[in-house]
């Protein structure tokens, strides 16, 4: 059972998923806004939201194949939601800044539980 693998209950693997899935669709949103705006695809801030919708797609994926990656794809969300979260909120140039912020947290909250325990 993945969630005895990874250290987590159903529950916790069920809402590292959903967050997951949130930050990834936040992350893509954010970058198509930075390219809106003129910003660069080679840019270090559109590159790191790439890497986050990227990885969060692949957690997800991960956590629900009960993947033996899973607790790796996890840590790495874990790191990455932490970074993607204080640029955002250091960057914030209107709500939606903040709002990748808060989802990027969430989903650093709703990955802990399966590292940390």
């Amino acid at each position: 059972m993945l969630a005895a693998r990874i250290g987590g209950a159903h529950a916790e693997v069920s809402r590292c998923i959903a967050a997951s899935l949130q930050c990834q669709v936040s992350c893509e949103e954010g970058m198509a806004r930075r390219v809106a705006r003129g910003e660069p695809l080679s840019s270090e801030a559109v590159r790191l939201l790439r890497q986050c919708a990227e990885l969060c797609e692949l957690n997800a994926r991960a956590l629900q194949k009960e993947s033996r990656l899973a607790r790796r794809t996890a840590s790495l969300c874990f790191d990455l939601a932490n970074l993607v979260a204080r640029a955002s909120w250091l960057d914030a140039e209107d709500r939606d800044s903040y709002t990748l912020a808060r989802d990027a947290l969430q989903l650093a909250r709703a990955c802990r539980p399966l590292l940390f325990t």
